[in-house]
């Protein structure tokens, strides 16, 4: 596997070099690093997820909600996604451009997140597939940040993978160490604050996740954890074990919905209070915006 995982660098290395070469690449890669944990103690973030019922809001609908945003002492929105497979949603021009530059009108700072490949779930776990399509995963991910720069007329402080990682997924050492590497030469390749999310089945002990979490955060990416708390997969005492485990770096979204779909259901959820603690050591963001009371237009 160590052999597979030097040439899967390679591959990226060149596969980036190719396509995404950027004119300010080498000196924008000298300053690359994570959000530094003080600046996220102290910043209050929200998660953004983009669909494109949304492209329905008026520019005055969007200020509203961006000021409550502002008003409710949030000051970073975080962007799940600004394409959706083949979807743009609306490009460089569209709804989502224009609602986001809405948002930095407000005072609010911008994380953008990159490409979600609609089939990940549906591909993942494939173990023997895994090394090419986490490169093209990756491959696209560089692509679309360089869109984003080259592009659209934001500002944004940092950008977040959307390929959420969980220990399902990934419970297989030898793909943790296939996903380590890959990701650890595409930090290389991207510029700027980079962020990724995971979250826990109960399918890894809560030290060896807790350990898989910081060797992330240790190869150029701030790692936020999902608390769970909405989906209610694990007990609340198993899920308490967990994020008792992370260490102080490790940034917990605080999900602030219910699940109320079955099983077999289309999923569907309700606003509920998000868990936040004040005297935590980690960064702490909430999960979603489209749960707050002030954004009700956006259900």
């Amino acid at each position: 596997m160590k052999r597979s995982g030097t040439a899967a660098c390679i591959i990226l290395l060149v596969l980036l070099a190719a396509e995404i070469i950027h004119t300010v690449l080498n000196d924008s890669h000298a300053s690359m690093q994570h959000v530094p944990p003080r600046e996220l103690r102290e910043s209050h973030g929200i998660f953004y997820q983009p669909q494109n019922r949304d492209a329905t809001l008026s520019s005055e609908q969007w200020d509203a909600i961006w000021k409550h945003t502002r008003d409710a002492g949030f000051d970073r929105v975080m962007v799940q996604w600004t394409r959706y497979g083949e979807d743009d949603l609306g490009g460089n021009t569209g709804w989502l451009a224009q609602a986001l530059a809405s948002a930095e009108q407000h005072g609010l700072k911008l994380v953008l997140g990159l490409t979600q490949d609609p089939e990940y779930y549906a591909t993942l776990p494939d173990n023997p597939r895994f090394a090419s399509y986490w490169y093209q995963q990756m491959a696209e991910a560089i692509r679309q940040q360089r869109r984003l720069q080259d592009e659209w007329a934001l500002h944004p402080v940092g950008w977040y993978l959307p390929l959420e990682l969980d220990d399902w997924l990934f419970r297989d050492k030898s793909v943790r160490h296939e996903l380590l590497e890959q990701l650890a030469s595409t930090a290389a390749a991207l510029d700027g604050e980079l962020h990724l999310s995971m979250f826990t089945g109960g399918f890894l002990s809560p030290a060896l996740y807790a350990e898989w979490g910081d060797t992330l955060a240790h190869n150029g990416w701030h790692v936020w954890w999902q608390d769970g708390r909405g989906t209610h997969r694990l007990s609340p005492q198993v899920r308490d074990t967990y994020e008792q485990a992370l260490t102080c770096d490790i940034g917990i979204i605080r999900e602030a919905f219910k699940v109320v779909s079955a099983e077999d259901e289309d999923f569907r959820a309700e606003p509920a209070t998000p868990q936040t603690e004040p005297d935590s050591c980690h960064p702490q963001a909430v999960f979603s915006l489209r749960y707050m009371s002030w954004a009700d237009t956006l259900r």
